[in-house]
């Protein structure tokens, strides 16, 4: 099918799509980018260095009229990852160009900046549900029709307690704060003694069951009240616990409303960091590379904008075909230190 650059080009397209998943990632409430952040790569695959942890060890000191110690970079074997292909193509049919043939060039060019856009959404909810694939199993499986893929990340068991019968916090006497103290210290001695920046619910129920707990309820008289959401803040910074978030998102997957994060649990991660940060977090990076067709001379996108998500419009000119605007990318978030990320199981 030809390319169709009578209204949007290629590179306006493009330009269009970035934007859009610009306004995705810092969006209230915010992604999982902001621990597996945005990194453009100008390939089909990515290098990292598992078991990294972004941690540099301190200099040695040294006596005066001698040579420095040389330092330990990064680890010396490497692994490669293939990045997968994320691709979506929205028809605008021949009953919808009938009705459009009817508007202006502007109208039409809105509709398309329109499929462009859902295109985006597409990708990127895609891309987000990978991101809780990680965070929560330290691996990303994909079993699809036509696409197989296992990443396997390695991060230590330990990282994915379960805190079992007679401990689910169903129970609303369960010691809540002491056995987040204990998984806190678990998590540390994975990291080089440094202590998670963020605990998030992987749901809203998960959040419940906690603040349920006997230990934040507030004596008023002879009876008792449920914590208000400050109180329950204070308890847990009094604890030296990280600052919490709740994270109750789902995306629809083949038609099937699917949580990102595992709705039953509680997750200790890196401090945050902006989405689109090219040095990546503590615990690693959403890669996104350049696709074949970012390199279409027809496309006319610039090398150095050929990376991430690109977008082109194409038209048969045959009767009853379709206008079609096809959204492009390859990325795979991956977790350069498994171990950043610790996947704790509090409910049945």
């Amino acid at each position: 099918m030809p390319l169709w650059i009578d209204l949007i080009n290629p590179v306006e397209a493009t330009g269009i799509a970035r934007d859009e998943q610009y306004l995705i990632e810092q969006r209230k409430g915010g992604t999982l980018a902001r621990f597996l952040p945005n990194v453009f790569e100008d390939s089909d695959h990515v290098k990292f260095y598992p078991g990294s942890t972004g941690l540099v060890d301190a200099a040695r000191y040294r006596a005066f009229n001698s040579p420095p110690e040389i330092g330990k970079g990064q680890p010396v074997k490497a692994s490669t990852i293939d990045l997968p292909s994320i691709a979506r193509n929205e028809p605008i049919d021949e009953m919808t160009q009938k009705e459009l043939a009817r508007l202006s060039d502007d109208r039409i060019k809105k509709s398309i900046e329109a499929a462009i856009r859902r295109n985006v959404q597409a990708i990127s909810t895609r891309q987000e549900w990978a991101r809780g694939r990680v965070i929560d199993a330290g691996a990303l499986l994909v079993d699809e029709d036509n696409f197989w893929i296992n990443d396997v990340f390695g991060r230590n068991a330990a990282l994915s307690p379960v805190a079992g019968a007679g401990n689910w916090w169903a129970d609303a006497a369960v010691d809540r704060l002491g056995a987040l103290a204990a998984w806190q210290d678990v998590y540390a001695s994975f990291n080089n003694g440094q202590a998670p920046g963020r605990m998030v619910f992987g749901s809203r129920a998960a959040y419940n069951a906690f603040a349920a707990g006997n230990q934040f309820k507030t004596v008023v008289g002879a009876s008792s009240r449920p914590p208000l959401a400050e109180e329950v803040t204070s308890y847990v910074a009094s604890a030296g616990l990280p600052s919490m978030e709740i994270y109750d998102r789902s995306v629809s997957i083949e038609g099937v409303l699917t949580k990102v994060l595992d709705a039953k649990k509680v997750y200790f991660l890196p401090e945050p960091v902006d989405p689109m940060d090219e040095n990546g977090s503590l615990l690693g990076a959403t890669y996104w590379g350049r696709t074949v067709s970012a390199g279409f001379a027809s496309w006319g996108i610039e090398p150095d904008e050929q990376p991430g998500i690109v977008c082109g419009i194409f038209k048969n000119d045959e009767v009853g075909r379709s206008i079609e605007v096809q959204g492009d990318s390859i990325g795979e978030p991956v977790a350069a230190n498994p171990n950043a990320a610790m996947a704790i199981q509090v409910l049945a």
